[in-house]
């Protein structure tokens, strides 16, 4: 219970690094918008990281239905058009499969605060119990790795920029299990490998 309210209350950029091995679950979710106070949830990527392997076999896929319009600016980035989206799960069973699958395991994601938010709205306006999982920012692993290299402290690398940094080529992106697997294997290699500065 108080393990709860504390990955509740700390924000992803404040806990550093996972305990080396740690099994993990990268995420990704598309909304409607780019406010986590308002977006509505559209889809769910997710993929475990386990013994610095990513098990794609057992990753977690669900597009939510939704009837509602989205953000232009969204669409562009998700190419999730409302005629997509009709064909979704109700958001209910959606978030209660993604709850039993993940079952309380710790989750890493790029702005991984904004993806749990969305999620925990999601969550509850359907009646469910919020996201308890503890949270890991590659975004700020990232940025911690690079401190003694960058210039500019302020200057904010996009996940894109992140993965060419580490040597890591083009993805398919922009879809909740692309990025997912973009994530993973991030942090696979800042926390195991070699990155293009050789640190």
């Amino acid at each position: 219970m108080f393990r709860n309210l504390i990955n509740r209350m700390i924000p992803a950029g404040l806990r550093g690094w996972p305990d080396e091995d740690q099994p993990l679950v990268a995420i990704d979710v598309e909304t409607t918008g780019l406010d986590p106070n308002t977006a509505e949830l559209l889809s769910i990527g997710a993929v475990p990281v386990v013994d610095r392997r990513i098990l794609l076999s057992d990753r977690f896929e669900a597009m939510l239905r939704h009837e509602g319009p989205t953000h232009e600016g969204s669409v562009r980035i998700h190419r999730l058009r409302a005629v997509d989206l009709e064909s979704g799960l109700p958001p209910a069973e959606a978030l209660e499969r993604f709850l039993d699958w993940l079952d309380g395991r710790p989750i890493i994601g790029y702005c991984v605060d904004f993806d749990r938010a969305a999620l925990n709205r999601a969550l509850r306006g359907s009646g469910l119990q919020r996201l308890d999982s503890a949270a890991y920012d590659v975004r700020e692993m990232h940025r911690r790795r690079r401190k003694d290299h960058v210039e500019d402290p302020g200057h904010v690398f996009d996940l894109d920029a992140i993965l060419a940094d580490l040597g890591i080529p083009p993805l398919a992106r922009h879809t909740a299990i692309g990025d997912a697997v973009a994530t993973a294997l991030a942090y696979l290699a800042l926390r195991y490998g070699r990155g293009k500065d050789g640190s």
